[in-house]
């Protein structure tokens, strides 16, 4: 089954199942109170909506390679916040409408409750870099917010029971329970078992430059899984793969060598340690996830990768790769990092030059030495053009690095017309 075919079957599976209450809903209700009705086809919705995101989080082997991560986590975000929105119109249009009376029984107090649980995840999650919430911290957060958004959301729906007497509405209602309950196993009992059955160990921990390491890893009794150039894991250390968090690496190595690497710059709880990893240390490997492809058609004129900091590490294991498949198609990488002090890969840079057809243009932002920087600034569209062949609007454009350079070249590939359908990227941005 092609990766298209199966993107296209997950989207029809959540759309139909989120839509389910809400359309049972419609066909029975009476209008009798018609702001009652509009809240509670609202709160409907918007519950199935955030049931169904177990769905696209859970990383299922089967859509590993049909779902782009970055667009996935992006719409994750979008759509969350469309959820808080449908939910939270409930009570304001029963008020509204003196629907909602604040009495007694424990159902009301419960949709209280989930609906706190439900503000308190999107405010962790919209701002929990602001909040200082590490990512392991929100990831806990963020489970018991769930819980409390299903288990009490769910309660003041059954409690209620204004539309759940309809035999259809409690069937729909928990099949969506038994999905979610499943997914929910998936996440954190069922995949940690699959984990620990393949578990890897630390070959050995190589300095790539200014806090920033390759890790290079070899699985530990299993043949190594296979994987794409331009992809991505979720990796933990340690000896158990039970867990609160993984924290998701691009592939930096080539797919043709034994051990897998990843390049990690210090930069929070989990990478800040790295530098003290030994080697036959334990480590888990969720992965690969993603749908970068170099065998995709559009990829085969040429490739036009742009980089920036630590976001060169996927770019590497696509050059990585090229080089040892002996694939000679024209390859442009445009690599912009801080000064001297911080590029990455250099010597790795140069032995790729002579195995590679590659162009290779080094963009420092503060050169130590400005003189003897060609490149300085940024990654500029007056540079791209005057690098890029005329058939530049051909070439298939990756690209990986910081917020700010990302929104720069999309907005540089845009003025260029550049086609969307040309250009993919990987943002990080998970949470």
């Amino acid at each position: 089954m092609s990766n298209k075919t199966k993107f296209v079957i997950f989207l029809i599976v959540c759309v139909a199942l989120t839509l389910t209450p809400v359309t049972i809903m419609l066909l029975n209700a009476n209008w009798v109170w018609p702001m009652r009705d509009i809240s509670v086809a609202l709160a409907f919705l918007g519950m199935s909506i955030v049931g169904m995101q177990f769905l696209p989080i859970s990383r299922m082997p089967w859509l590993a390679d049909s779902i782009p991560l970055d667009k996935m986590y992006k719409t994750h975000h979008v759509i969350s916040a469309v959820s808080v929105g449908l939910i939270l119109l409930h009570p304001i249009i029963l008020i509204a409408g003196q629907e909602l009376f604040f009495e007694e029984p424990f159902w009301l107090q419960a949709g209280i409750i989930g609906l706190v649980g439900l503000i308190l995840i999107a405010i962790t999650s919209i701002f929990r870099k602001k909040l200082k919430i590490s990512y392991t911290t929100w990831l806990l957060l963020h489970d018991i917010f769930t819980l409390c958004i299903m288990v009490f959301g769910l309660w003041h729906m059954f409690g209620r029971n204004y539309y759940m007497r309809n035999s259809a509405m409690t069937a729909a209602w928990i099949v969506l329970m038994v999905i979610w309950g499943g997914l929910a196993l998936y996440i954190r009992l069922i995949r940690p078992l699959i984990l620990a059955k393949h578990p890897y160990k630390i070959e050995k921990v190589v300095s790539e430059g200014k806090d920033t390491y390759s890790v290079y890893l070899l699985p530990d009794g299993f043949e190594r899984p296979a994987f794409k150039a331009g992809q991505v894991a979720w990796i933990s250390r340690g000896n158990s793969p039970f867990v609160i968090s993984r924290n998701p690496f691009s592939y930096s190595g080539s797919t043709e060598w034994d051990a897998i690497r990843f390049s990690i710059k210090k930069a929070g709880d989990f990478t800040n340690t790295i530098s003290e990893w030994k080697p036959g240390e334990r480590m888990y490997v969720d992965g690969p996830y993603g749908t970068f492809d170099l065998d995709d058609p559009r990829m085969q004129k040429g490739l036009v990768l742009l980089g920036g900091g630590i976001g060169i590490a996927p770019i590497m294991s696509i050059l990585n790769t090229m080089a040892d498949k002996g694939d000679k198609r024209p390859v442009y990488v445009f690599y912009g990092d801080l000064n001297e002090e911080t590029v990455l890969f250099q010597d790795e840079f140069e032995s790729l030059k002579s195995r590679l057809n590659m162009t290779l243009v080094q963009v420092l932002e503060k050169p130590l030495n400005p003189e003897a920087c060609e490149y300085k600034g940024y990654i500029t569209k007056e540079l791209l053009l005057a690098k890029l062949p005329e058939n530049y609007k051909e070439l298939f454009y990756f690209m990986c690095g910081p917020l700010p350079m990302m929104d720069a070249m999309h907005k540089h590939l845009a003025a260029m017309g550049v086609p969307k359908s040309q250009i993919a990227s990987e943002k990080y941005e998970m949470a």
